[in-house]
């Protein structure tokens, strides 16, 4: 669905696959910001988002894109891919994190109306809703890693 209709926009798949995709129960809550301000950090939200298997390639993406957003959401950076290129001076330094619930954060299915949604959200209420379902779980790693792996020279 990311590749076909977002990428794409290939209206043919949308008829398609809209149609039959409903939002996951129970259902995430929509964050208040509107603004464009993290739409840059569409691609790596969806990164996290579907994190893959436990290969160490996999881990490490997960990894590497959540510290990117976690950059620019806190205001730590304001480059986008900065925290990623830093991040992966060093391999095989992360662990697997746990993914939060189905139905914690946002999903491509909220982007269109149908399915359960009302109103579609923005970019930056999926990428706010992404992270905010991680950091849930997560964010003592996350700031250790932001920390020990991003900042230093």
């Amino acid at each position: 669905m990311f590749n076909n209709v977002l990428i794409l926009q290939d209206s043919e798949t949308s008829q398609l696959l809209l149609p039959g995709s409903r939002i996951p129960e129970p259902a995430a809550q929509v964050p208040a910001r509107d603004d464009v301000s993290f739409d840059v950090l569409f691609a790596d939200a969806y990164g996290v988002q579907h994190h893959g298997e436990d290969s160490p390639q996999a881990i490490q993406s997960v990894a590497v894109h959540l510290l990117n957003v976690h950059g620019i959401v806190t205001g730590q950076t304001t480059q986008p891919r900065w925290a990623i290129g830093r991040a992966l001076r060093q391999k095989g330094v992360f662990r697997k994190l746990k993914p939060p619930p189905l139905g914690s954060a946002l999903t491509i299915r909220h982007f269109y109306p149908g399915g359960g949604v009302v109103t579609p959200v923005t970019r930056t209420q999926y990428v706010v809703s992404v992270y905010e379902a991680w950091m849930s779980l997560h964010r003592t790693t996350v700031e250790e890693w932001y920390a020990h792996y991003v900042i230093p020279d």
